[in-house]
Order: structure tokens, then C-alpha cells, then sequence
């Protein structure tokens, strides 16, 4: 979802200045270095050479950002929690600092605290990284309302950019509109409440450029109603016009292979269309995730209870947070899912 060991240089992303009017981030520097060299479990060891005291204020926040962070990844739940709130009591103006103390009181179950925190730090003071994970965790924890509210500042910025070309708002720290456009149709969704998302997609086709804004009229109705069968005719002309041979095309395959799925009259059936998607070694590892779920869904669907806790265990051993909600959206697996999110959150 995201890599907290790669830091982002001095001077990059939405809102801040160039390089050359910022300090030089040497604690940065060698989180950066340790992520290239594929050497972040060395990074703790690397922090305790340094004595924070003697760093700068700058340099300071960020060593103690990742000090939370390095007990954070290993498991060390009690020890990263003492970290992080001595760091927030150092640094309570940090955005990142404050979304890792946040991130650990959901991690320890303490979910009013958590959620507490991350309504104080949004997009852009926070990375649109760090910004799609509270709304994820808000996915996770049924807080739709919150997971729109961490949302809505790249709806603003998008709204005064109005170019969507992938690379133009990457470039400019922000997620790609169709990402966004998935976290909140699935907020959206599971809320019960559409008006939103409905308004934001009749803002988009008028407004915006450089977008497939024709299916995005129809991905509305077929995620909105619960419809996948809509999209089956686009996604099959999409795939027509694709050179496979040079672009991987797993991601088309295994949607079509969905839908399909999702229409077959047996599980027999199902399963044959799912397990006929053939991925190929430049497609994402996690298309294989997607099978597996699509085929727990298929024989809940079809009452073979016990086949479905085979592939559900399967499916959580590659995947303990679910998946994203754009992606369980995306491939119409987002209502499935939700019977699953008592295994991860209790």
C-alpha cells in the first residue's frame, strides 16, 4: 500500500518548495539510501548512531518519525507506541508524526484515539501516500464519513487543476483520479449515501480534461447498482484495442473474468472462467489475490460454505488488511468483502 522506509526528498510533492530553498535532510538521506539498497531492516541501527539532540529541528522530527516507524514494522506494538507519542509531544505540528501515533492506536485497538488523530492532519500538510491510508483504515473500521473527509482536499485540489493526465498530478503529489474516484464511490456506496459521488462525477465530465469520462458515467451505474455486466462490453472493446504483446493485460483479463464470473449459472462455471485468466509475470502479483477472492465469492454464492472458508483463509494469508477499496470496487468484489472485515478488525 505504501513504503514508510522511503522517504520523500527535500523539496518534492504538493505545496512545497524547491530543493534549493529547503535544508538538506540527512536522516532522510540515509532512509532513502538504505530504500535503494534494499537495506531498510538497518535503518533503526542506523538512527541510534546518530544523537537527535545534536540534529537540527528538521532532522530531528524526521529521525524520530522513523524511530516510531522501525518498531512499527517488526511488530514491536508497545515499544512504537512509546515512540510515537514522545515524538508527538516533541513534534505535535507534524503531520507524518501525528498519522504514525494515529496509525499505532489502531494498530492496538485504541480506535477513538486513533481516528481522534487523524481527523487533525490531512492532505496536503499529509502525503497523499499517508492520506489514502486513513481513509483506508476508515474503510476497514466502517467510518465512511471519516474516510470521506481524508478524501476531499485532492477533490479540491483536483477541481483547481483540472487536468487528469496521470503523470501531471502524480508530479504534483496527488493520487490518479480514477484511484480517488474508487475510494469514493466505495465510501460512498458503503454509506448509503451517493449524492456526493454523483455530483462529483457530473463535475468531472463537465469540468475536467484529459479523462475516459464516457465509462466513467458507466462505471457509476454498474458499482452504484451493483451492475457489473455493464462494464463487460467496455472492458472487452478495451482489451480489442490493447497491444498485449508489449502492455501487460492481466488487469483487463481478470475484470472481464469477474464479470463473467459473476454471471455464470454453476460454480462450476465460475470457477472455470476465473481460473481460465492467464497473468503473466509483468502483472500485478496481487491479480492473484483477486482470483482468489472471486472464487470465495463464487461459492458463497453457489452455498459451499466450506470451500469458500478455504479460499477466505487463503485469500487473508496474502492479504491481512483486505484489499483497498478501490480495488475490492473495481473488481466488484466491495459488498463480499465486507463479511470478512470482522476477521481483521477484531
Amino acid at each position: 500500500m505504501w513504503n514508510p522506509f522511503r522517504r520523500k526528498s527535500a523539496g518534492s510533492g504538493a505545496g512545497q518548495a524547491p530543493s534549493k530553498e529547503r535544508p538538506v535532510d540527512r536522516v532522510d538521506d540515509i532512509a532513502n539510501r538504505l530504500y535503494r539498497e534494499g537495506r531498510t531492516s538497518e535503518l533503526e541501527r542506523e538512527l541510534l548512531k546518530l544523537d537527535p539532540a545534536t540534529l537540527p529541528q528538521h532532522e530531528q522530527e524526521s529521525w524520530w518519525h522513523l524511530y516510531g516507524i522501525t518498531a512499527f514494522q517488526q511488530g514491536r506494538d508497545s515499544e512504537a507506541l512509546t515512540r510515537f507519542q514522545e515524538a508527538h509531544r516533541r513534534f505535535p505540528d507534524s503531520a507524518s508524526i501525528t498519522f504514525g501515533l494515529g496509525q499505532q492506536y489502531l494498530r492496538t485497538r485504541a480506535i477513538e484515539e486513533g481516528f481522534a488523530l487523524f481527523r487533525t492532519c490531512k492532505f496536503p500538510a499529509l502525503s497523499r501516500e499517508f492520506a489514502l491510508a486513513q481513509a483506508r483504515y476508515a474503510y476497514l473500521w466502517n467510518r465512511y464519513q471519516d474516510g470521506l473527509l481524508f478524501i476531499r482536499p485532492f477533490s479540491e485540489a483536483y477541481k483547481q487543476l483540472k487536468i487528469m493526465d496521470d503523470h501531471f498530478l502524480y508530479m504534483r503529489g496527488l493520487p490518479f483520479f480514477g484511484q480517488w474516484w474508487s475510494y469514493l464511490a466505495a465510501l460512498s456506496i458503503l454509506s448509503g449515501d451517493t449524492t456526493e459521488l454523483e455530483e462529483a462525477t457530473r463535475h468531472a465530465v463537465r469540468t475536467f480534461r484529459d479523462y475516459d469520462f464516457d465509462s466513467l458515467q458507466t462505471e457509476l451505474a454498474a458499482y452504484r447498482d451493483d451492475k457489473p455486466d455493464l462494464l463487460l462490453g467496455p472492458l472487452e472493446k478495451r482489451l480489442a484495442s490493447m497491444n498485449t504483446g508489449q502492455f501487460p493485460s492481466g488487469y483487463i483479463r481478470m475484470s472481464i473474468g469477474v464479470v463473467k464470473a459473476r454471471a455464470a449459472s454453476t460454480l462450476e462455471a465460475a470457477e472455470g472462467v476465473l481460473n481460465g485468466v492467464t497473468l503473466s509475470q509483468q502483472d500485478f502479483g496481487w491479480l492473484e489475490d483477486v482470483r482468489t477472492l472471486a472464487l470465495a465469492e463464487a461459492a458463497s454464492r453457489f452455498g459451499a460454505s466450506d470451500l469458500e472458508n478455504q479460499r477466505i483463509e487463503s485469500f487473508l494469508a496474502r492479504q491481512q488488511l483486505l484489499f483497498e477499496p478501490d480495488i475490492a470496487l473495481n473488481f466488484h468484489l466491495l459488498r463480499y468483502q465486507e463479511r470478512l472485515k470482522p476477521r481483521v478488525t477484531t
